[in-house]
């Protein structure tokens, strides 16, 4: 009986929350304007000019309680060559966003699931959303755990626009 009374509590608290909450879906492009690596002693840097890796973001979130946002990130990125594109990776990973209606702060943990090596980062990303619709963000990213990675062997810095949808 006192289990029954626990869960009720807790349904009742968490209601009008669960009543409350926002879901959210954002899409964009992004491109890396300066990436950093160091690996195998070998180390270098390369620009958006050097080589454009434009990517597709997905993003679908959670608000349970207004400005936190609990979600999926979705990246599917491609490496410009001499003949076309070519795919750089599909990304999936948790996301939290903290929405300040106006500014946004959020961080990821972006799994690269193919092709290649599986590889864990961390992304911290900030920006302003423009008209309560459309979005901008700067990008950080840095390898957390995988085959031949490491925290400071690259770091990846970039920017992203795109729509951002409150259900």
């Amino acid at each position: 009986m006192n289990k029954l009374m626990l869960v009720v509590g807790l349904a009742a608290f968490g209601a009008p929350a669960v009543s409350n909450a926002d879901l959210a879906l954002r899409g964009g492009l992004e491109t890396p304007i300066y990436t950093h690596f160091s690996q195998n002693g070998q180390s270098g840097s390369y620009w958006i000019g050097d080589t454009f890796q434009p990517a597709i973001n997905v993003l679908f979130e959670y608000y349970p309680i207004g400005l936190l946002g609990l979600g999926v990130e979705f990246r599917e990125g491609f490496a410009a060559s001499g003949t076309g594109y070519s795919r750089t990776g599909t990304f999936l990973g948790p996301n939290v966003t903290l929405d300040f209606e106006g500014l946004f702060a959020r961080g990821a943990i972006p799994i690269h699931i193919e092709p290649g090596d599986v590889t864990m980062n961390l992304r911290l990303a900030g920006g302003l959303k423009i008209l309560g619709i459309l979005y901008i963000e700067a990008t950080a990213d840095f390898p957390m755990a995988g085959s031949n990675v490491s925290f400071f062997g690259q770091q990846q810095f970039g920017v992203g626009a795109g729509v951002w949808f409150k259900l």
